[in-house]
């Protein structure tokens, strides 16, 4: 992934004609509320003169030098900051870095003028914060120069060599790189590119958990880290996606280093500058800047990594890592996804996954790896998540046939992602055939497919209560979807008897009944699970409307089937 991220960097680098500070520099306004400089004014013989007020030079924002510090209290990398508390910032801050700098003449001669006139500077940079609200930057100018344009004391030169000593944790003279695999003069190892990789247990230490071999773990030069820092700033401002509360890093790799991979790289890398039309693009997270749609017509000379990563203060935990992700695998997922949408006229998308999954992310996550790495998944333990969260709808009256519905929708999405498999047995046409394909493959046996039409009649026996009790009484009958096999070969009778009680055991109903019968008797015992009865059961349900526009003619429905729509 590294590598992956450092051929970015690399090639941004090089289209955008970088120097080495270049890549370290981060705009201090970068959340956009940073609109307010406070300048301390020097001549050219570093001379104090004055405090200015200016607005921030957002067309610039490299010539303040601003690189931020890891603490809150340390100094930043350079002699500017954001200001929290004037007299905080000025002395905490901006003077610590002089004084830690004062073996450089010029450096001395500014820290000795600001010291000399330190009760001034802070009464008046008090007085100025009074007289606004907003949020303001502190920095230095020296003959008109910002620090970034000052030649002498060089100090862009200083916050490199600066920021460079402070990440190399653990070096090493002359070592390979892991990265480029090229001998260098020196290699380091580092925490400071993701919080995830530490050196804080000796544990996670090769070399017999010494310490001073930790640059074994991940011995990098400076090159590539600079390469590689730069390529991850641009991926966590422009490769970044939600995906339903979780963010994550969409990071492209190169597979092959010919032109034709480096132009399509490049071309990824300039699609969040470019204004996409959402009208034209489809989506499949809840992400109106998802690109995906984007990447699956490109070549498989490129890769994905998918990053999931949690940020917590401080601290990173990596939650998933897709990895070697090909274009061709994003094509079929949308492939698939067109397949779903046309089979139940609506429109897929991963909500109607997350929405069972959201309370178990162990398992959210190694379904997301699988959609877009491939695999297999247990059907069983899918179908016990469905149903929990089915039943728990169909308990506290809840729309739980469309819940149902979003179940069926993702079991045929895996099934035709290839990610679920079931065996495939003959069955007889049935004038039901179109409703079976909903339910997909697994609807393989009589018994599950008796079942599926009990719930279509049960429902209509339901809508039928509704209508004429403003009640339904024989909820209680189905057990709150937990029912076993005993109660359904039960349950056909006791909807039968209440029917021809509200005296609406038509034509159709009794056509669909003896369908019922004859495949619930067709098997001695059916060999399913809890889980699979009601789930199928459910099915039904949710699908009742559809099985009565089959029973009944268009235009000589009964009544119960126009409410029966979901």
């Amino acid at each position: 992934m590294l590598t992956a991220i450092k051929d970015i960097g690399e090639i941004l680098l090089e289209k955008e004609k970088k120097d080495k500070i270049d890549i370290l520099l981060e705009n201090p306004d970068s959340n956009g509320s940073y609109k307010i400089v406070w300048v301390l004014e020097f001549d050219k013989d570093f001379n104090f003169q004055k405090i200015s007020v200016e607005e921030f030079k957002g067309e610039k924002p490299y010539i303040y030098l601003y690189k931020r510090a890891s603490g809150s209290n340390a100094p930043d990398f350079s002699p500017t900051s954001r200001i929290t508390e004037p007299e905080k910032t000025f002395t905490k801050k901006l003077l610590k870095w002089l004084e830690n700098h004062k073996d450089t003449p010029q450096i001395d001669k500014i820290y000795t003028e600001l010291t000399n006139n330190k009760e001034k500077i802070i009464k008046k940079l008090e007085d100025l914060n009074k007289q606004t609200k907003d949020n303001k930057i502190l920095t230095i100018k020296v003959d008109g120069k910002y620090l970034y344009e000052i030649k002498n004391p060089d100090f862009k030169q200083i916050l490199l060599e600066d920021y460079l000593k402070k990440i190399k944790e653990i070096s090493k003279k002359d070592g390979v790189c892991s990265i480029c695999g090229e001998k260098k003069e020196e290699v380091f190892t580092t925490s400071q590119i993701y919080k995830f990789y530490t050196l804080d247990k000796e544990c996670y230490i090769t070399g017999g958990f010494n310490k001073k071999n930790a640059w074994k773990n991940f011995p990098i030069c400076e090159e590539c880290f600079l390469k590689i820092d730069y390529g991850k700033k641009f991926i966590e401002n422009n490769l970044n996606f939600k995906f339903y509360g979780k963010n994550y890093y969409l990071i492209p790799k190169l597979i092959l280093n010919i032109p034709e991979a480096l132009e399509e790289i490049n071309e990824i890398l300039s699609t969040q500058n470019k204004k996409v039309d959402l009208t034209q693009k489809r989506r499949i997270t809840d992400d109106k800047e998802e690109i995906l749609d984007l990447l699956k017509d490109y070549k498989d000379v490129i890769s994905f990594y998918f990053l999931f990563l949690k940020k917590e203060n401080a601290a990173e935990k990596i939650l998933l890592l897709v990895e070697d992700v090909f274009p061709s695998r994003i094509h079929r997922i949308f492939d698939t996804k067109e397949q779903i949408d046309k089979l139940f006229n609506q429109d897929y998308n991963f909500g109607r996954l997350v929405k069972f999954l959201n309370e178990f992310d162990k398992f959210f996550f190694e379904v997301v790896d699988k959609i877009f790495r491939g695999g297999s998944l247990q059907f069983s333990t899918v179908l016990q998540i469905f149903n929990r969260k089915i039943q728990n709808e169909f308990i506290n009256s809840k729309d739980y046939k469309k819940t149902t519905l979003d179940a069926l929708m993702n079991i045929k999405f895996f099934e035709e992602l290839g990610l679920i498999n079931f065996e495939v047995k003959d069955m007889e046409n049935s004038k039901f055939d179109e409703i079976y394909e909903k339910i997909g493959k697994s609807l393989n046996t009589p018994a599950k497919r008796g079942i599926f039409l009990l719930g279509a009649l049960t429902q209509m026996l339901l809508n039928i209560q509704g209508q004429e009790r403003n009640s339904t009484p024989f909820f209680k009958n189905l057990k709150g979807l937990k029912m076993n096999e005993e109660d359904i070969k039960g349950l056909l009778p006791k909807v039968i008897n209440k029917l021809i009680e509200y005296d609406r055991f038509d034509k159709g109903k009794k056509e669909l009944s003896e369908e019922i019968a004859k495949n619930l008797l067709s098997q001695e015992k059916f060999g399913l699970t809890i889980d699979e009865i009601n789930f199928y059961f459910a099915s039904g349900m949710a699908l009742s409307g559809e099985v009565a526009s089959i029973l009944y003619e268009k235009g000589a429905k009964e009544n119960e089937t126009k409410s029966q729509t979901v």
